[in-house]
């Protein structure tokens, strides 16, 4: 057949065919050779499954905890916990943009300006925990939820411990071999005011490592915080101290001068019934005031009873017996 003929049949046969089915036909075509077609009508080598692969890994490395982050998040939950690297898990890491600092920081009471910091949420399973921690982009701040109760099975340091029993012992008048740490746990408190036993405290997170020790003096169980270095030691003022603690001579002579002095009662007629060491809580509690703040801002001291003819007076004192200051309640 000749090639005028052949083109004669195949036009008279193509004309029959609907022109989307040829279309598809020479796609198909092409494709099985390995051809695709560009947006400038070249003919380019079909994508292979490997290289669309590769190019959605990269897409989605993004979502991906980077090493460093777990590294570090692992290392401080094992620091607080006790518990082997080897045997805590990360059970979920999120990308995160965390609105602002505060935020980050767990706060529970944000402004809502955007100040944003990109970052990760990450839970490892500790023991029987789930702990939360915020991470920022790098690692280079980690932060734990503070609700968490991490694990008391970390050590409390000695010379942290000597330092707690020492204070225990001053305020009780109770020898220090007579007394017991019963429990110290390893804690993150919220923030300066909640290391301070605070009643009331802003819920800014600015966070203190430390402890939380429990001591047994005599019947009662009192409950120190303590900062990392142990360089701060607070007791709960909730705690009553033993009146055992001896006054200082000098305070108890300022007090009882005061106390001749308004009542025109001799000194050498007066008496100190009772004198107990104590935490005020503020500088209003500590001047008597009904009604008074909850903030934490203590003043060490004690509570002096004085004996002034058939009267009780009461005097709370600061601890250098600079200041003294009578019950407003007492008739003079």
């Amino acid at each position: 057949m000749t090639n005028i003929h052949k083109q004669s049949h195949v036009s008279s046969v193509t004309s029959h065919i609907p022109q989307g089915v040829i279309l598809t036909l020479a796609l198909t075509s092409l494709l099985s050779y390995g051809i695709g077609l560009s947006s400038n009508n070249t003919a380019n080598a079909a994508p292979r499954a490997a290289q669309v692969q590769l190019s959605q890994n990269v897409q989605n490395s993004g979502n991906r905890l980077p090493k460093a982050v777990a590294q570090a998040v692992l290392n401080d939950a094992s620091k607080r916990s006790g518990v082997a690297i080897a045997n805590l898990k990360i059970t979920q890491a999120t990308a995160k943009t965390f609105a602002n600092p505060c935020i980050f920081q767990f706060g529970e009471v944000c402004t809502r300006e955007y100040r944003p910091i990109q970052g990760w949420e990450v839970i490892v399973q500790v023991n029987e925990q789930s702990w939360t921690y915020h991470a920022n982009r790098n690692g280079s701040q980690i932060l734990l939820d503070p609700k968490i109760n991490v694990s008391g099975n970390v050590t409390l340091p000695r010379a942290i411990a000597n330092k707690v029993l020492a204070d225990a012992a001053k305020r009780s008048g109770v020898a220090v071999a007579n007394l017991q740490i019963t429990q110290a746990t390893a804690k993150t408190f919220g923030n300066q005011c909640h290391f301070n036993f605070g009643e009331v405290c802003a819920e800014i997170y600015k966070p203190v490592e430390g402890w939380e020790v429990s001591v047994k003096v005599k019947e009662q169980s009192w409950t120190y915080h303590v900062n990392k270095s142990g360089s701060q030691i607070v007791l709960d003022p909730k705690i009553k101290t033993s009146p055992n603690a001896t006054l200082p001579r000098a305070i108890a002579n300022k007090v009882l001068a005061d106390a001749a002095k308004r009542s025109g009662v001799a000194v050498a007629n007066l008496q100190i019934t009772q004198a107990t060491a104590k935490t005020f809580g503020n500088p209003c509690e500590f001047n008597f005031g009904d009604i008074c703040t909850k903030e934490f801002n203590p003043v060490e001291g004690w509570e002096v009873s004085v004996k002034v003819k058939e009267q009780a007076w009461t005097y709370h004192v600061n601890k250098s017996g600079s200041q003294i200051v009578l019950d407003p309640k007492i008739k003079v």
